[in-house]
């Protein structure tokens, strides 16, 4: 008798959509979904500060202009990554990356287009050129710029790579939803190239995923984001944006369990009236005293305002809270923002610890090495 295999990275589990919610207001610039999943019967366990795995599908309008593009019939049969027999369609839908272009597809796309130009492209070795190329296209952009005319569909689905799982920081606590999964997801959508793009998986779940749908999910340890042991050490946490999802878990888990400790969240967005993620919840936290807030709304006056100005207008405080051995957190962009936050808390250590500059760096780097000072950036 065989065992079933477990619901993990490798065996994705077919979790139930509870619901789906826009958190940001109509004309904002950003739009930001709360995605709720059902993991009953998954085995599948988290603790706050885990990510979800989830496998996206393409959208069939991209994989239908790409199958048009290409001259080959939609129900043709094909293999998909796994090696199953189906349909061109649905392994283009299910199964294949059509949107990554990096110099591996862009080798095996000139193999089959023969077209000279880009073939210098991949040959010229210039990473720099390739990178520019494929920034901003996908299958679609390259089919119209260097056609191709497979024979069959599996000479196409030859060059494509199975689709990879996103990952997202988990906004739930499984102590205040036993056997649930919440995600904030922000949709990614763009126009490029004369085109409008779409982020593959965050328009997934924004766009096509509605209650009762399932989506194959599995949880993704993350052992260097915790909250701290010791529940009655305050903590510290920085989330503008889709980075405030940890945090809303990191609290949620916080207040179920009781958790001694003082919370203080920096929160930014662009504007108050249509981008204040979670403000009934955070608001309840501030109003019964569980939580300070200070947050940035960017665009709500002349001069942009965002999280690291707070923490450095915030430093005395703020210095006082890691004398009393507060954990710091991060989470969201890491190539801007989080370099931000760490030039603010440095600055914030070097005045009002008495450092120099140099001190006040090693000082955070030793946060860092002792796990009081964590990220999550992506």
């Amino acid at each position: 008798m065989t065992t079933a295999e477990p619901y993990g990275k490798k065996n994705p589990f077919p979790a139930t959509v509870l619901s789906v919610k826009h958190i940001t207001g109509e004309g904002s610039p950003k739009e930001t979904i709360h995605i709720e999943f059902d993991l009953t019967g998954s085995g599948l366990e988290y603790v706050v500060g885990d990510a979800l795995g989830v496998l996206p599908c393409n959208d069939p309008i991209l994989v239908d202009g790409l199958i048009a593009r290409l001259g080959l019939n939609a129900d043709s049969e094909t293999t998909d990554a796994n090696g199953n027999r189906c349909t061109l369609r649905n392994a283009l839908i299910e199964s294949y990356d059509i949107t990554g272009l990096n110099k591996a597809v862009l080798s095996k796309w000139a193999a089959l287009s023969g077209n000279a130009e880009l073939q210098a492209l991949v040959d010229s070795g210039d990473k720099e050129k390739i990178a520019d190329y494929c920034w901003g296209r996908d299958m679609v952009d390259l089919a119209d710029d260097y056609p191709i005319h497979c024979q069959n569909a599996s000479d196409f689905t030859a060059i494509l790579k199975k689709m990879a799982p996103r990952l997202y920081s988990i906004a739930s606590s499984p102590t205040a939803h036993p056997g649930q999964v919440h995600l904030c997801v922000g949709a990614v959508r763009y126009e490029s190239h004369g085109r409008k793009h779409k982020g593959v998986c965050s328009t997934y779940m924004a766009d096509r995923l509605s209650p009762g749908d399932k989506a194959l999910v599995f949880v993704h340890n993350n052992k260097n984001f915790r909250l701290p042991e010791d529940s009655s050490k305050p903590v510290i946490m920085v989330g503008p944006g889709t980075g405030v999802a940890p945090f809303r878990a990191f609290l949620e888990e916080r207040v179920a369990s009781c958790a001694t400790g003082a919370n203080w969240f920096f929160f930014g967005n662009p504007y108050r009236a249509t981008d204040f993620c979670y403000e009934e919840e955070l608001t309840d936290w501030v109003n019964r005293g569980l939580l300070r807030l200070d947050i940035a709304w960017s665009r709500d006056q002349d001069h942009k305002v965002y999280v690291q100005h707070l923490i450095e207008r915030e430093g005395e405080t703020l210095w006082k809270w890691l004398q009393d051995g507060a954990n710091f957190y991060v989470c969201g962009d890491a190539s801007r923002m989080a370099k931000d936050v760490e030039t603010a808390l440095v600055n914030v250590v070097a005045k009002w610890g008495n450092m120099s500059l140099e001190a006040a760096a090693a000082y955070v780097a030793d946060l860092r090495k002792s796990k009081r000072y964590q990220r999550d950036v992506y």
